[in-house]
Formats: structure tokens, C-alpha cells, sequence
């Protein structure tokens, strides 16, 4: 910078009453000239400025800070910029200053000028979008924890972890309006007496969060004597509780405990409030899994035949096992006897879970009924099964193997829509996998349905089964079928009921996974 730049920019800004400040020193580092925001910076005036060195009129840092600029920029001839030392001012308010430091070279004569704008506000901004990026990755890490959580003791479980590890909390608990089963369990778990006016009571009646930063200020707040007396033994210091609510109301409470005192700073404040509601989002998620659950299976048990009829020359047996207790799905099976005395047998598979596959289940059930009374025919019932799902209704697809028995010769027809095969199975000799048409489409992908014709020899077993009998996350269907087949060669000559039990109990992979349906008939012959 030139010596005539640095006078007129010094002019210019000796009247300005924006906050941003000029100082020029010579070589021995005195003041040659300073505006007024900068010399107010130290208390004093800019006489007292002139003429003297930075640590004869500014704080320790800051005229150390200063002094070494200026002997960088003298040495080194480099333009630097650089982060002022903060210093308060008389309110105690702290004014971040960014500088940016000039040599003005004039040959025989060297000096360093100084600029300094105010960056308080930027680094307010950055400060801030520093807190709301931490924030929101805390949040993120509670919507992580909740999103494994489908039932309402597992959110109360997962909100026990969130109390520990995301909140800081060593306690947690939780209550819900009008469920009494919730039980929390562990070392982690605040309880507090039944029966008194304590801070969870208050805010279960009011809604209102409560933020209590001492066991005095709770003593103080909520006198009732057994509230007191838990004060007296608990290791409990702080607390924040804050109502569960919903659009649809207030559905409960949340209390997180603290072994040491707390402030509750407002950022702290707002941060347990998202929780809350984070928390309040999962807790009235899980009341609607659990409601339609019941209701689901409900429907399910209420569309399963209660009871697989009896026919002469027959043997039938049947299981159906829910993958989990967190999801109901689309499976099932029918068994009924025709006005000519043939026998339906079906097994079904409707894509997706919950209500909707349960009522598609039973639209298809009632159906496939009405269709075999009419025309027994594999190959006309599923293409008027395929006609009621592009008619529109519940089903989307779905997957069904049907077959109609003649208990008096053994004589089967039987068509498929995209199902597994079923299983021959001999009293002596190699299972047989039957399918009733090679690379068939499921029922609601319309095509020409066919049906095949097998007869069955006296003590011959047929099987048919869903695919979560035999697939799952850890095991393919080619290693799932071969097991089965296994199982069903050590168990042929046994009763249906005990051959089937054998192999649920072999097939079915532990933890949560698909329906499981199947059902056996065997031809005893007449």
C-alpha cells in the first residue's frame, strides 16, 4: 500500500461511525495515526494513542498480538490477515474484529497500516449454524433409534436409550395416558410415588414441559411430603419433563433425570422439547401398528377355516405361523368340499402386510369360492381370480397354487399363478417337485391359466407351502427347498399333524420373518 492510499483511506474513515477501524505505525511500532472505533477499542482516546507503542495503551494479548503483526509485516513485507484477540467491552460484550495488515513502503521511510472490520455477526451466524448442525445430529440420531422401534414397549425402550446416550440423561421414564402395562426396567430407570403431586403429574395435567435445574427448586415447586421423601434418597439432581402430544392430544410424558445439576440454557430447552415430540411421533405411531395388528389378526383368524373338513379317503393337516408379532401378512389356506365331492385345496400368498393384505386375503378367499362352485376347473378359477383383481379392490398381486381332489380315485387337477411348486412325496422312492404350469404369472398379471392332471397312488402326500417356509434373509430358496425335502423324506411315513410340526420347527429361521403357511393332504385311498 502506498503512503497517499493509506492517508486517504485513513481520511476517509476518521469520521465514520461504521464499525470498522485504520491505524498506521512507523518502524519503532508507535501509533502515526488511529480513527475512533479502533482507539475506543482500549478505553482511550486517540491523542492517547498517538506517538506510543501497542503496549503502552492496549491489554496484555492484544498488544502482544498487535506487535507481533507488526513486526511480520516489517520483516517479512507480506499483506496478513488474521483473527484480532477478543476483548470485552465496558458492558462486558465481546467484539470479534477481523484485520488485515499492509506494509507502506516509501523507500527510505516504512510503516504498517492496519484495517479492521467487525466480524461479530458473521461468527454469530457461523457460531449458530454450528449449534443447529450438532442439534439436528443429535435429532437425527434419536430418529434413528425410534425407527427400529414398531411396537410401544420397544419406543419406550428405545426412548431409555435416547434418555442415556443422545440426551445425557443417567434416568429416564416414561408414562402413557391410559396404559397401564408400560414397564420400564433397569438400573436406568426413574421411579418416582404413586399417588403425589410431583412434577410427571404436573405436566400429565397441564401439557406444559417443566425444567427443574435442582432437587431445592423441585422441594420448593412441589412440596407434597412423598415427593419430598424421594428427594431425600434419590441420586437424582435435575430434571426435564415434557409432555407426549399429538395432534390427536396428549398422550403421556417423558422424564429425563440428571446426576448433577443442569441450566437448561434456552438451546438445551429447545433441543429436549424436539425429542419430545420426536418421541410423542413414534409413541402414536406404535399405537396404530399395535390397533391395526389386532385387528388384522383378528380378521386373519376370523378368515383361516377354524377347522379343515373331514373326508372320506382323505388325510388333510395344516400350519400357519406369523412371521413375527409385529406383522401380520397376506397368507392363506383353504380346504372345502364340492357339490360333486371333489375337494378344493388352495394356498395363497397376497403381496404387501397388514390390513390391506389381510382384506385382500379375504376378498380372494371368498372368491376362489364362489368361482369353484360355478367352475372346479384350476385353469377357470384363477382366471376369474385374475379378472377380479384388474376389476380393482384390495389385491395388487398375489401368488396361489390350486387343486381339486377326487378322494374316491386320487385323480388331482391342479393350476398355479406364480406360487412355489408343491411336493410329491411317495411313501418309498425320490420327492417330486409338481408345478402346475412353468413360469406362471401371479394372479393379477393376467394370462391364459392352465391345469395339469396327476394321480396319486394310496399313501402319497402332497404339500403345498408359501415362500416363507422356505426363503429368508440368510437362507435362498433352492437351499430352503432342498432342506425341506429332507425333512419331509425323514417324516413320510408319519402323521400329517406330527410331520408338519417337524417341519416348522426345522424350517423356520429364528427372529422376524414371513408368514409361514402350509398345508398337507395325503390319499389313503378307498
Amino acid at each position: 500500500m502506498r503512503p497517499a492510499d493509506a492517508q486517504r483511506l485513513l481520511g476517509a474513515l476518521a469520521g465514520a461511525d461504521a464499525p470498522v477501524g485504520f491505524a498506521v505505525f512507523d518502524d519503532q511500532y508507535r501509533y502515526l495515526a488511529v480513527n475512533a472505533f479502533l482507539a475506543e477499542r482500549s478505553g482511550k482516546t486517540i491523542a492517547d494513542h498517538l506517538g506510543r507503542r501497542p503496549s503502552d495503551v492496549l491489554p496484555g494479548a492484544l498488544s502482544a498480538h498487535t506487535e507481533a503483526m507488526i513486526d511480520r509485516v516489517l520483516r517479512t513485507g507480506e499483506t496478513v490477515k488474521a483473527d484480532e484477540p477478543a476483548v470485552p467491552n465496558a458492558s462486558g460484550a465481546v467484539t470479534y474484529l477481523r484485520s488485515t495488515w499492509y506494509l507502506v513502503d516509501e523507500g527510505d521511510r516504512r510503516e504498517v497500516a492496519m484495517f479492521v472490520v467487525d466480524d461479530t455477526s458473521q461468527r454469530s451466524a457461523l457460531s449458530a449454524l454450528r449449534h443447529s448442525r450438532a442439534r439436528n445430529a443429535r435429532l437425527l440420531e434419536v430418529a434413528e433409534e425410534l425407527a427400529e422401534a414398531v411396537t410401544v414397549q420397544e419406543v419406550a425402550a428405545a426412548v431409555s436409550v435416547i434418555g442415556r446416550a443422545t440426551v445425557g440423561a443417567r434416568w429416564t421414564s416414561v408414562v402413557l395416558v391410559g396404559d397401564t402395562d408400560l414397564e420400564l426396567d433397569g438400573p436406568y430407570v426413574s421411579r418416582w410415588p404413586d399417588r403425589a403431586v410431583t412434577p410427571m403429574s404436573e405436566v400429565l395435567r397441564t401439557g406444559w414441559p417443566l425444567f427443574l435445574p435442582s432437587r431445592e427448586q423441585a422441594r420448593e415447586e412441589f412440596p407434597d411430603e412423598r415427593f419430598g421423601a424421594f428427594l431425600d434418597q434419590t441420586e437424582e439432581r435435575s430434571w426435564a419433563v415434557l409432555a407426549l402430544s399429538t395432534d390427536s392430544g396428549r398422550i403421556g410424558a417423558v422424564r429425563f433425570g440428571f446426576d448433577e445439576e443442569q441450566e437448561f440454557a434456552s438451546e438445551a430447552c429447545r433441543f429436549l422439547r424436539a425429542v419430545a415430540q420426536q418421541c410423542s411421533v413414534a409413541f402414536e405411531r406404535a399405537r396404530l401398528f399395535e390397533q391395526e395388528r389386532t385387528a388384522t389378526a383378528s380378521l386373519t383368524e376370523g378368515l383361516m377355516p377354524p377347522v379343515l373338513p373331514r373326508i372320506e379317503g382323505l388325510e388333510l393337516a395344516a400350519r400357519s405361523v406369523p412371521g413375527s408379532a409385529d406383522a401380520v401378512g397376506g397368507d392363506w389356506y383353504d380346504a372345502f368340499e364340492l357339490p360333486d365331492g371333489t375337494v378344493s385345496v388352495v394356498v395363497g400368498d397376497v403381496m404387501g402386510h397388514g390390513l390391506s393384505a389381510a382384506s385382500g386375503m379375504g376378498q380372494l378367499r371368498a372368491a376362489l369360492r364362489a368361482l369353484a362352485l360355478g367352475d372346479a376347473d384350476p385353469g377357470a378359477v384363477l382366471e376369474g381370480l385374475d379378472r377380479l383383481v384388474e376389476g380393482g379392490g384390495s389385491v395388487e398381486m398375489a401368488t396361489v397354487v390350486y387343486l381339486v381332489i377326487d378322494p374316491s380315485d386320487g385323480r388331482v387337477r391342479l393350476g398355479d399363478a406364480g406360487h412355489l411348486p408343491m411336493v410329491r412325496v411317495p411313501l418309498d422312492g425320490e420327492l417330486e417337485l409338481v408345478d402346475g404350469g412353468s413360469d406362471t404369472t401371479p394372479i393379477g398379471v393376467g394370462e391364459a391359466r392352465l391345469s395339469r392332471g396327476i394321480a396319486l397312488a394310496p399313501g402319497e402326500i402332497l404339500l403345498a407351502f408359501t415362500d416363507g417356509l422356505v426363503e429368508s434373509r440368510s437362507r435362498g430358496v433352492e437351499e430352503g427347498v432342498a432342506e425341506l425335502l429332507s425333512c419331509l423324506d425323514e417324516h413320510r411315513r408319519e402323521p400329517l399333524d406330527t410331520m408338519l410340526d417337524a417341519m416348522v420347527e426345522r424350517l423356520r429361521m429364528p427372529g422376524p420373518s414371513d408368514d409361514v403357511t402350509v398345508l398337507a393332504l395325503r390319499w389313503t385311498g378307498l
